[in-house]
């Protein structure tokens, strides 16, 4: 990615150019410590230095230190005091003329370094919780808080949040349940702002009388660190239900989802990957609590699904969710702005184009109103895209896939060599619409022999629900050739033999999931923050399948039939159009080989 081009940016990247010909470790936080200190100076905040030049001796940055500059970046980076004094001192030199220039040009203006921050290439972890400029900017539309307004942000680990948000005019309450150091939020600000200490920055806990804390606000925004554990953080306290929720919740984006809900009066907007809308357990219970609060502060306003690679330069799929108390009273607008696949490069183009979607200002087919009976309906998943689908009524004359099929999943694989090696049908073979009859090539090694009910059998429609979502086949004859078992990503659908005189059989169910129809109910379960998967007891629980009227049965049969024989005729053309081309000029091997025959 091209590095951003400004006064301030160029400072910017000669500073971590200089740090990593240094063998410095940290590249970004010596050139946020640098740039702070010259914003100090510039801005008059610190006694005894006047000017950018003296920065260059080890006693300014003990003035520094004076003027409330972090001292473990005093220790760490600026003086090096324990370490060749000559070599620290030639780079004291450097740096000082990098930032002296760049006062010069600049003075009091802005420095502006956040989109060095933001920058793809700056992005390493998605735990440092920044995100793409584009979606920074749909979060404070969604905030949307009257001016001079206190927002809490209490996680904003690089402070690129914090600085979007005192550009927005507002105040910043940065109070954190976290004890991790902000060292990098606190020198962004200082840049921004030259202040140590800005005055719109506001970190005190208000406490109750046993020490816990009992702090609310009107506005926040939430982006929990991503993965964390919560039972390994110094959140113990925060309990603002009493329920112990940190004991309830495991991880870091649902505990938060959980707490902060309850401390925010009028509008908090989540950012957490997307699991927390569609996982099942903690998860969804902790939807069903936001959903049915009874009146209880804010409501589930919106949701809106991103794709992939707004966190950092990760592939995590994120999600928004709104909170408000103003939000519908029996409704959720769900929108999805990331569905299908798309390279990390795009997130924020595709998230600014979504943006009047995401904040329902444009109609679309991306976006509509569910009401709570429909969510509760289907788990009290908050996946838009289980919504999306518009799907063809079946009426009555259908039933659910788990009242007629029985599943079959997979046994567990080994990845090293055991006694156990079984063909495994999988993606590769199911590519067609005749049966599947030829001899499986691909084998795996199993943990222990498998179970006569874990094989495969002729008539099973074996379905894909991981990765490439919604293949699926008929197997065939192979079965019964040798044992197969399923790939880790498929699920095998079995029908109920006593289903005889229902007009059902393996072939009309494989002609209705390869449907538009059916291929519409699939596609609408797929969730993931990763790879798109369904859950098998979803897909059985949700997905209805038509009964066929006897008449229609025929029908199909004979459809199907007529797909196997053109599948069959293809096979042969194009056998046929081998042939033609090759025979008369063969490659030089088979040329070889026709030789050595009849010699």
């Amino acid at each position: 990615m091209e590095q951003i081009e400004s006064p301030a940016a160029r400072a910017y990247w000669k500073l971590t150019n200089l740090a990593r010909l240094g063998g410095i470790y940290d590249a970004q936080l010596f050139a946020l410590t640098w740039l702070a200190a010259g914003r100090m100076v510039v801005t008059e905040q610190v006694n005894g230095i006047s000017t950018i030049d003296q920065l260059a001796e080890p006693n300014a940055w003990r003035l520094l230190l004076s003027a409330d500059f972090p001292k473990e970046l005093y220790d760490a980076i600026a003086t090096q005091q324990s370490q060749a004094v000559a070599h620290n001192g030639g780079r004291r030199d450097a740096a000082t003329a990098i930032v002296s220039e760049l006062a010069m040009e600049l003075g009091q203006h802005p420095w502006d370094i956040l989109p060095c921050i933001t920058d793809a290439g700056s992005r390493t972890d998605a735990a440092d919780g920044t995100v793409v400029p584009e979606l920074a900017a749909l979060l404070m539309d969604m905030v949307d808080a009257p001016a001079d307004s206190e927002v809490w942000i209490p996680f904003d680990g690089k402070g690129q949040l914090t600085v979007e948000t005192l550009r927005r005019g507002w105040r910043v309450l940065s109070a954190s349940p976290l004890t991790v150091s902000q060292v990098s939020r606190q020198l962004l600000l200082m840049i921004e702002t030259g202040q140590c200490r800005p005055s719109r920055v506001r970190t005190e806990v208000d406490r109750d009388e046993v020490g816990r804390p009992v702090l609310r606000a009107d506005y926040a925004l939430i982006v929990p660190p991503v993965g964390m554990r919560i039972r390994d953080q110094h959140v113990l306290t925060w309990d603002i239900m009493k329920t112990r929720t940190h004991e309830q919740y495991a991880r870091s984006e649902s505990w938060a989802l959980s707490e902060f809900a309850n401390r925010i009066d009028k509008r908090a907007v989540f950012l957490t990957p997307q699991g927390v809308l569609f996982n099942k357990g903690q998860e969804q219970r902790l939807r069903e609590t936001l959903l049915h609060r009874d009146g209880k502060g804010s409501r589930v306003k919106a949701v809106v699904t991103l794709p992939p690679g707004v966190f950092g330069s990760s592939g995590i799929a994120g999600a928004i969710t709104v909170m408000s108390n103003d939000a519908a009273p029996d409704t959720v607008y769900m929108a999805d702005l990331g569905h299908g696949r798309r390279a990390l490069v795009e997130a924020g183009d595709i998230v600014s184009a979504g943006r009047e979607i995401a904040l329902g200002l444009l109609e679309s087919d991306k976006a509509r109103h569910v009401g709570y009976d429909e969510i509760e309906e289907n788990e009290f998943s908050f996946a838009p895209s289980r919504y999306l689908q518009r799907i063809a009524d079946l009426r009555d004359a259908a039933v659910k896939l788990g009242d007629i099929c029985e599943a079959v999943r997979p046994p567990a694989s080994a990845k090293e060599t055991t006694p156990y090696e079984v063909a495994e049908v999988g993606l590769p073979d199911m590519r067609q619409w005749r049966p599947v009859n030829h001899d499986i090539e691909k084998t795996v090694y199993l943990k222990a022999a498998p179970k006569t009910s874990a094989l495969v059998q002729p008539g099973d429609i074996v379905i894909t629900i991981k990765g490439s979502v919604g293949r699926v086949a008929l197997m065939g004859t192979s079965a019964q050739r040798q044992p197969i078992i399923l790939s880790q990503s498929c699920l095998a659908l079995r029908l109920n033999p006593c289903l005889g005189d229902k007009n059902l059989s393996p072939e009309v169910l494989l002609m209705y999931l390869r449907s538009p129809h059916g291929q519409a109910q699939l596609t609408g379960l797929q969730v993931g923050a990763g790879v798109q998967h369904i859950s098998p007891a979803t897909l059985l629980s949700t997905v209805s399948v038509p009964i066929p009227s006897e008449q229609a049965y025929v029908e199909i049969r004979q459809d199907y039939d007529r797909l196997c024989e053109l599948e069959n005729q293809i096979a042969n053309l194009e056998g046929e159009i081998v042939n033609i081309s090759s025979r008369r000029w063969p490659d030089n091997n088979f040329a070889a080989l026709s030789v050595n025959k009849t010699a």
